[in-house]
């Protein structure tokens, strides 16, 4: 049994490393359509974004251009 849950936090752990590399491959930023924040793909709020809420941004100007504002969580810039 002990065996099984090691393997399923394994598991878990590696899916949320393959996503967020996945999301840092279409942006330096995500954001969701349902908020004005913006944050860095491995923050732990933008992992919890919906696939089709999930948006993405080359630049802090791009976001802010989208009245996007940072997230208080991981911290992103302010500016580029």
């Amino acid at each position: 049994m002990r065996r099984i849950k090691g393997l399923l936090a394994l598991w878990i752990t590696i899916c949320f490393l393959a996503m967020a590399i996945g999301l840092a491959a279409e942006g330096k930023y995500v954001g969701s359509s349902k908020s004005h924040i913006y944050h860095y793909p491995d923050c732990p709020w933008a992992l919890k974004i919906k696939p089709e809420n999930l948006i993405y941004f080359e630049s802090v100007k791009e976001a802010q251009e989208k009245w996007y504002r940072p997230c208080k969580v991981c911290k992103p810039p302010t500016k580029d």
